[in-house]
């Protein structure tokens, strides 16, 4: 069977002397591998088409009983040059992609929004703004998009608004009251505000908002260990070192 999808490059793997098999994530069918023959050649068709973040309108092959499908075929939509030659979008792509491969495993439902953030993410990268509060706002999304959102404004336990002094619950869903703040700890109202203005507007509108000297790195370490605990599984994500490193450098 013949199909055809616009896809984001999120992985590339060398599976031959010519050959690679590509991880993407589609706007038709979600996140698929694809066996891409004789890439690596000199005068193959596919040479500057498939880089790593690219996105391009893929057809395939794809045979029933067959983990993977066969691309036959690219146009680029877009290249994404930024994301591979400039550092500080070179790592929030990184991070962000790491993120989408750890949240979404194959054979999921198609996924329209996903793709879509994906692009709106790129996209911010791509332009050169800063990294951090897109990949965090980015990763809020992708949580909700996912199944596992969580409650920035009420109290999971009781349904009371919280006022000063917020706590966080992990295993319940978010933030919790004074009155059951014995169920999660202490975490600051910035960072619960960030995660409250993530879920609720534009990745464009995140750009702006500042946090304190390593606000955004207690922000992403919140959303890891919430992630940890509702994914069931450790999330080995290499970019947040580079990300860590390149904020301590004051890029």
């Amino acid at each position: 069977m013949r199909i055809s999808t616009p896809a984001f490059v999120l992985r590339r793997v060398r599976w031959s002397e010519s050959s690679l098999i590509l991880t993407l994530y589609s706007l038709d069918f979600g996140r698929v591998s694809a066996m891409v023959r004789g890439a690596l050649r000199p005068k193959s068709n596919f040479l500057g088409r498939i880089e790593l973040f690219s996105q391009g309108e893929f057809q395939f092959v794809r045979r029933e009983g067959r983990e993977l499908d066969t691309a036959t075929e690219v146009s680029v939509i877009s290249h994404n040059h930024i994301l591979r030659t400039e550092f500080r979008a070179f790592a929030g792509a990184g991070l962000f992609t790491e993120w989408l491969l750890s949240v979404v495993s194959f054979g999921n439902e198609p996924s329209g929004p996903v793709y879509r953030l994906t692009e709106q993410v790129f996209g911010l990268l791509e332009a050169g703004v800063p990294p951090w509060p897109v990949v965090c706002g980015g990763v809020v999304r992708l949580l909700q998009l996912s199944g596992h959102g969580f409650s920035t404004d009420i109290c999971v336990a009781c349904g009371a608004e919280i006022a000063d002094s917020p706590c966080w619950s992990h295993s319940s869903g978010g933030v919790v009251c004074g009155r059951c703040g014995e169920t999660g700890f202490p975490v600051k109202s910035g960072i619960i505000s960030f995660l409250s203005r993530a879920g609720n507007s534009t990745l464009e509108s995140l750009v702006r908002v500042r946090l304190w000297p390593g606000g955004y790195i207690q922000c992403h370490s919140l959303l890891k260990e919430y992630a940890q605990v509702h994914l069931e599984h450790r999330l080995q994500l290499k970019s947040e070192k580079v990300m860590k490193e390149m904020l301590d450098a004051g890029h």
